[in-house]
């Protein structure tokens, strides 16, 4: 500690000789900053206290009051100000620590603080205190700051970078709040389907789904993954860009939302309790709109993205690619058909056996389940059938399960669940439960 005192006391020596010797040299004496370093907090407000904030940013001014707990835009108390935006920006001025402080400051410029790039005003009943940001201070990676009080300070945390560059980056964005469950997902219009969460009920051959389209009371199982990317979807739509942030019924025409070309109604659960919200789509020429419920706000959203992601959302965008999703715990037996021949697997317990012989039958196990479709169509077959297989199921309501590949092309063939056609499956995934099934009966009587 003492030697490194002592280094420090000699380099401060020097440096005090040189400021010396700089200054005679150029004839006068200059004045110089006293630099001391601290941990100090400079300044401090809760966002509770404050009754108004105002800023000027490169050239932008604005002002916000706050009227009960709302903060509102003082030149146009309809601006749809995000509450919780605003908040974020005012926690960072909650406690602003200095970790340089520079008195007797005479020349502000060399600060950047003659004229400052950023200044924020916050008012209390306690008076108003202004914040001027100076330049950037690349070496201390901190910035300069001014109350105005003749001392610069430099801030660890440069608040500068908080400071909204527009109005509109403090807008309220409408979007499908966070929740618990989602409940249902109905679309109207261009793409028009109901998608419903019936998690427990005994819909389906199988418990591996939750989500359901729902088409007069005939229910096709959904895949939860897709279902709840839909959410991400619509939320995802780029809203910034909105049109009118006073919307009044009588504007919706001009929107074509009067009569929208597609709508979702999203209900959810949040904290046990039920709620809904809808996103209209309109149209008018080339532009397309978008608006929640009864927002005052309507976005303009780009149309390619309302046509390719918006407007294909159905069925085949949310069914399950696995051609199965077996529970093997269900399953009693399988009749596999390859090459004309038909084996039948039974299962005992953890044990598969074809007729007295036990068969490791993990490959087809992992080939039934690996089957999935790439591309779903209705198409008939044309060719020969490839390979078929019907399970037998423990359950009264569903007790088979048949599923009948046939030969397309080189790429793919086209599989059936019970007779009706799901798409495309890949040959090479045939050809590995062909192989599996082959492997298991080879050498069997």
């Amino acid at each position: 500690g003492m030697n490194r005192q002592k280094k420090l006391a000699v380099l401060v020596g020097v440096l005090v000789a040189l400021c010396a010797i700089i200054a005679i040299v150029s004839g006068v004496q200059k004045h110089i900053d006293t630099i001391s370093t601290v941990d100090e907090e400079i300044f401090a407000t809760a966002e509770s206290a404050l009754t108004e904030v105002s800023w000027t940013k490169d050239g932008n001014s604005l002002q916000l009051v706050k009227n009960g707990d709302t903060w509102q835009d003082a030149a146009d108390s309809d601006f749809p100000l995000d509450q919780d935006k605003v908040s974020d920006f005012l926690s960072h001025f909650e406690s602003v620590h200095a970790s340089f402080l520079i008195e007797d400051v005479e020349d502000f410029a060399q600060y950047g603080l003659d004229d400052p790039s950023c200044t924020v005003t916050l008012t209390s009943a306690d008076g108003s205190a202004t914040l001027q940001m100076g330049d950037y201070s690349t070496m201390d990676e901190k910035r300069y700051v001014t109350l105005g009080d003749g001392t610069v300070y430099l801030i660890d945390d440069d608040l500068e970078q908080y400071v909204a560059d527009d109005r509109d980056d403090l807008m309220r964005v409408d979007t499908i709040p966070e929740y618990d469950t989602l409940d249902s997902i109905v679309a109207t219009g261009e793409t028009a389907f109901t998608a419903e969460y019936h998690p427990d009920e005994d819909l389906c051959y199988t418990d591996a789904y939750a989500y359901y389209l729902n088409e007069n009371g005939s229910y096709s199982p959904l895949d939860t993954t897709k279902v709840e990317g839909v959410i991400t979807t619509l939320n995802g739509i780029d809203r910034s860009e909105y049109v009118n942030y006073r919307t009044k019924d009588s504007d919706l025409a001009v929107y074509g939302l009067d009569a929208p070309t597609a709508t979702f109604t999203v209900t959810y659960t949040k904290d046990d309790e039920q709620k809904s919200t809808t996103l209209a789509f309109g149209k008018n020429g080339d532009n397309c709109y978008l608006r929640m419920d009864d927002s005052p706000i309507v976005y303009r959203i780009d149309s390619d993205s309302y046509t390719d992601d918006v407007t294909t959302i159905g069925y085949d965008t949310l069914r399950p690619s696995e051609v199965l999703s077996l529970n093997w715990d269900d399953v009693e037996s399988i009749d596999f058909t390859v090459d004309d021949a038909t084996y039948t697997v039974e299962k005992k317990g953890d044990t598969y056996k074809i007729g007295d012989d036990v068969v490791e039958f993990d490959d087809v196990a992992d080939a039934v389940d690996g089957l999935k479709v790439n591309e779903f169509n209705t198409d008939t077959p044309e060719k020969k059938q490839e390979a078929a297989f019907t399970v037998h199921l423990d359950k009264d309501s569903y007790p088979t399960l048949t599923v009948t590949i046939y030969q397309y092309d080189g790429d793919n063939c086209l599989v059936q669940l019970d007779g009706t056609t799901l798409g495309f499956v890949s040959r090479s995934l045939v050809v590995d439960l062909t192989e599996a099934v082959n492997a298991i009966t080879l050498g069997l009587a």
